[in-house]
């Protein structure tokens, strides 16, 4: 029987189409009930009528309840960890790093938008049902390189000395996480309309570059030339 993978079968398809194999349909209905009420709280019944699917169809492919927990993370959430981790390598610019890691968590989450509920839920979770299965997968090699980045530029006087930083690496995950679990909340709040992903992109960069301070009319200049451009006489 054919393996699906995340590249052929990725959690931002449909849930339910007669070209894809029940496998798949599987795990992407379970990832999005685990999105909405949480791991506890969904059956293998509910995870079944989600993917248009008979009960029997799931223990099919998954000998029990920890089977398909494990799938789910290898075929799912793995994928998506070594998407926003892998192009992370020695020497590259903690500034261009840390914009390519959230503009790649903010790429990844768009297709599949139950990670940021999920992540919140059940891995950051001290309970969380997946927090074991997953954080053996965090690459810690990887974050070491941003933080050893952001350190050396604290060396050279350009970064900011006051942050650490790998809690600073963690920030960044967790403001993209933050912000995207709770965009429909913010929302319904403030009546106002959910910010795109360019938007949030752009709001979450420079809160984590500039904060609340006015960048510098260098880092304008960079990040706007046209406006520069237009303003010269």
């Amino acid at each position: 029987m054919r393996k699906p993978t995340h590249k052929s079968d990725g959690p931002g398809r449909p849930l339910f189409s007669p070209t894809r194999d029940a496998r798949a349909q599987l795990l992407d209905a379970a990832a999005a009930l685990f999105a909405q009420q949480g791991i506890a709280a969904t059956s293998l019944s509910s995870i079944a009528t989600r993917a248009r699917l008979t009960p029997a169809m799931v223990h099919y492919y998954f000998e029990d309840r920890e089977a398909l927990l494990n799938a789910v993370v290898d075929e799912r959430l793995v994928p998506f960890i070594t998407y926003v981790w892998g192009p992370v390598e020695p020497g590259d610019n903690p500034v261009e790093m840390i914009r390519g890691v959230v503009q790649r968590l903010l790429s990844g989450i768009e297709k599949a938008p139950w990670v940021p509920n999920t992540w919140m839920r059940e891995i950051l979770n001290e309970g969380g049902l997946l927090r074991t299965r997953v954080l053996r997968h965090i690459p810690v090699e990887k974050v070491q390189l941003v933080g050893a980045a952001i350190q050396a530029g604290q060396k050279k006087r350009s970064l900011n000395s006051e942050l650490d930083p790998l809690l600073y690496v963690f920030s960044a995950i967790g403001l993209v996480m933050l912000h995207m679990a709770t965009l429909k909340v913010w929302s319904e709040i403030f009546h106002r309309r959910a910010l795109s992903v360019d938007e949030m992109q752009r709001h979450i960069t420079a809160l984590l570059l500039d904060g609340l301070r006015r960048p510098s009319h260098a880092a304008v200049k960079r990040q706007r030339p046209s406006r520069a451009s237009r303003r010269k006489p």
